[in-house]
C-alpha cells in the first residue's frame, strides 16, 4: 500500500480559499478553478484522498525503518492505524531512500479521489493450514486465493476508503487433532474446544469469504478523530507478536475516538484513542444459541468489545514512547449502555470493582467480561537505525494490591524486540530484526489456578475475531514465539529471510506430567524467504517457507511446505 495521507491538509484548504478570492477580484471564475487546481498538485507532497498506512503491512514496516534512520520525524508506533494528520507528517521523508522514485511515494493529480491498489494472492500449504498476519484471510491446507482492491476519497477533514477483501480457501482435510467432540465440534480446537473459537479447520469443504478489510470513514477536526471502521488496529510496539490486538484476524467493525495526533502537553507528546466494537464468531464456535447472553452455556454469539489505548512521549527523551491498552470482551445484552461505555475507565483490580447481580450460573456480573491490559515502550535512538521495545500483559484483573505485588507473573503475558537497519548507500539499506513473546504458565501454575493466555469463561470466544486470533498468532492457553528476519531494501523491492519459532500448550508440561516431556508441547519451526519486487504498473510479490511441526503427543513431525505468489497493480 502506498503512503498517502487521506484528508486535505487543512493549510491546503486555507491557502486555496485566499488564492481564490484573489483570482476571483482578478478575473473571473476560470482563474480561480486554475489556481485551485494548481495549489492542489504543487503543496500536496502525497495524493491526499489515499488511504492512510494500514497497520501491520508492508508500508508500516517500511516506513518504520525510515523513522529509526531519522528520514521521518520521531513519534509514537505503539497506536495503529495513523490518523490523517500522522500520516501527513511521516510523508515528509529527508534526503535519499530506497523506495524513493517508486509508485508508493508518487502523488498524483487524484486528489479528491483515488483507486487503492488491486492486491491478488494465491497461496498453497502442503500439510497442515499455516500462515499470520494476514488480516481476514484464513490459508488453510491446499490452495488459497484473495483479492483486495476499492478506492478512498477526502475532502476537508472527512475521509472514506473502502478497501474489502473476498478470500477462498480450498481447505482440504488433513488429520485433526482430537478433542472429544463430535460433529461440526471435531473441527474446534484440539485442547480448548469448549473454551475458545479457534477451529482447526473451517468445515469439510472450501471456505469462502467477504470481509470489508481496512474500510474506514473518518473525520480529522481541530485535535479530535472519529470514526467507523473495519480497519485492523495494532497496539503496541510489536512488528510480528503484538500482545493484544494486531492483523492476525479480521479488524473488528467498531467506532472510535481520540486525539487527532500526538499533542503537546508541555512536559511530552500524548496521544489517545477509545474504541467500542460488536464481535463477531465464526461458525464453529463453542457457543451457540442467541447473540445475547442468556446464561453460562449460552453466552451468546455475538460480543462487545471496548478498548483505550495511550501513549506518552517526554520532551527530555527525544524517540521514546511509553504507552498502556486495555481491552475488554463483554457480554452482549442487545443494548448499549452506560455500563459498557465505563468498562476501559473502571479500576484496574477486581477489589475496586462493584459487585454486580448473581445471574444464573455466574456468581458475579464482572465474570461477564474479560480484561486483556498491557504496558509498553519503544525507545528510537534517533539517526542510529536501531530501536528496542517491550511489552507486558496480563489477562483480567489482578485481585488486589498484594496480589499484583506477590505474584506479577500471574496470568502474564511479555514480549520484547529490537530492530537495526544497515545503510549501505543512498539507495539500499539491510536489517535485522527479532522479537519474542511468553505466555507460557509458569512454575505458580503448579500451585495456584492459573487463567490462561487468549482464553475465558463463561464468554467462550477467546481473544478472538471470526475464529482468528486477534493478537499474536502463537495459540492459546500457554503459549510462546519467537521470529529472527533479515531484511534487504533497495529501488527493486524487499527481501526477508526468517526463522520462526512456536511453543503451544506448554502448560502440559507442568500440570500433566511429573517431569519435563519433549513430547507434551505442540512445537513448530520453520524458515522462509519473501519477496516485493516493484514493476510498473504491478508488483510481483512472492515467498516459500518450510514448518516442521508436531501438533499433538500422539502425531509424527509433520512437515507443511508453504508458496505464495501475488499481483499488487497500481495502475492510475
Amino acid at each position: 500500500m502506498p503512503i498517502y495521507s487521506n484528508r486535505v491538509p487543512r493549510n491546503t484548504i486555507r491557502t486555496t480559499i485566499r488564492k481564490a478570492i484573489r483570482a476571483a477580484l482578478a478575473g473571473g471564475i476560470g482563474l480561480l478553478v486554475m489556481s485551485q487546481t494548481a495549489i492542489a498538485q504543487s503543496e500536496s507532497s502525497v495524493a491526499g484522498a489515499r488511504g492512510g498506512i494500514p497497520a501491520g503491512f508492508e508500508l508500516d514496516n517500511y516506513v518504520r525503518y525510515l523513522q529509526t534512520l531519522g528520514k521521518v520525524p520521531l513519534g509514537a508506533w505503539g497506536l495503529r492505524p495513523f490518523s490523517a494528520p500522522e500520516v501527513d507528517s511521516l510523508s515528509k521523508i529527508s534526503g535519499a531512500h530506497p523506495w524513493r522514485r517508486t509508485w508508493m511515494f508518487k502523488s498524483d493529480s487524484a486528489h479528491h479521489f483515488s483507486v487503492l491498489p488491486l492486491a491478488a494472492n494465491v497461496g498453497f500449504n502442503s500439510a497442515f493450514p499455516w500462515g499470520s498476519n494476514d488480516g481476514a484471510v484464513w490459508a488453510g491446507r491446499g490452495v488459497t486465493t484473495s483479492l483486495q482492491g476499492g478506492v478512498a476519497a477526502a475532502w476537508g477533514p472527512i475521509s472514506l476508503v473502502l478497501d474489502p477483501v473476498v478470500f477462498s480457501a480450498q481447505n482440504s482435510s488433513f488429520k485433526l487433532q482430537p478433542n472429544g467432540q463430535t460433529g461440526n465440534g471435531r473441527f474446534a480446537n484440539g485442547d480448548f474446544p469448549s473454551e475458545v473459537d479457534l477451529p482447526q479447520r473451517f468445515g469439510d469443504g472450501a471456505y469462502s469469504r467477504f470481509d470489508w478489510g481496512q474500510s474506514t470513514l473518518r473525520i480529522d477536526w481541530f485535535g479530535v478523530s472519529a470514526g467507523v471502521s473495519t480497519a485492523n488496529q495494532y497496539w503496541g510496539p510489536a512488528t510480528v507478536f503484538p500482545v493484544i490486538l494486531g492483523n492476525n484476524a479480521a479488524g473488528i467493525p467498531h467506532v472510535f475516538v481520540g486525539t487527532e495526533r500526538p499533542t503537546n502537553i508541555g512536559i511530552g507528546k500524548v496521544q489517545a484513542r477509545v474504541v467500542y466494537g460488536l464481535e463477531r464468531q465464526s461458525a464453529f464456535s463453542p457457543v451457540v444459541g442467541p447473540d445475547t447472553f442468556t446464561d453460562a452455556n449460552h453466552a451468546g454469539t455475538k460480543r462487545f468489545m471496548s478498548g483505550l489505548v495511550v501513549t506518552f512521549s517526554p520532551a527530555p527523551i527525544p524517540g521514546l514512547e511509553l504507552g498502556a491498552a486495555r481491552f475488554f470482551h463483554q457480554a452482549w445484552f442487545g443494548r448499549i449502555g452506560s455500563a459498557e461505555l465505563k468498562s476501559p475507565f473502571e479500576g484496574i483490580l477486581k477489589s475496586s470493582l462493584a459487585r454486580g447481580v448473581a445471574l444464573p450460573g455466574i456468581d458475579d456480573k464482572d465474570a461477564l467480561k474479560n480484561q486483556l491490559a498491557s504496558l509498553f515502550g519503544r525507545w528510537v535512538l534517533p539517526h542510529s537505525g536501531f530501536e528496542f521495545y517491550a511489552e507486558y500483559g496480563h489477562e483480567d484483573h489482578n485481585a488486589d494490591i498484594r496480589d499484583l505485588q506477590s505474584e506479577p507473573d500471574h496470568s502474564r503475558i511479555a514480549m520484547v524486540g529490537f530492530r537495526k537497519a544497515f545503510v549501505t548507500s543512498d539507495t539500499t539499506f539491510h536489517a535485522l530484526r527479532a522479537e519474542y513473546i511468553d505466555g507460557t504458565a509458569p512454575t505458580l501454575n503448579r500451585h495456584r489456578d492459573e487463567g490462561l493466555i487468549y482464553v475465558h469463561s463463561p464468554l467462550r470466544q477467546g481473544h478472538t475475531e471470526d475464529g482468528q486470533l486477534l493478537g499474536a498468532d502463537i495459540g492459546v492457553g500457554s503459549p510462546a514465539g519467537a521470529q529472527v528476519a533479515w531484511e534487504s531494501y533497495s529501488p527493486s523491492g524487499r527481501s526477508t529471510w526468517y526463522v520462526q519459532r512456536i511453543v503451544d500448550n506448554n502448560q502440559r508440561t507442568l500440570t500433566a506430567f511429573d517431569f519435563t516431556s519433549t513430547n507434551a508441547s505442540h512445537l513448530s519451526a520453520t524458515i522462509g524467504y519473501e519477496r516485493h519486487r516493484f514493476g510498473p504498473v504491478a508488483d510481483l510479490t512472492y515467498g516459500v517457507s518450510m514448518t516442521r511441526g508436531k501438533r499433538d503427543v500422539a502425531f509424527p513431525v509433520e512437515t507443511n511446505i508453504n508458496a505464495t505468489i501475488g499481483i499488487v497493480a497500481h495502475l492510475r
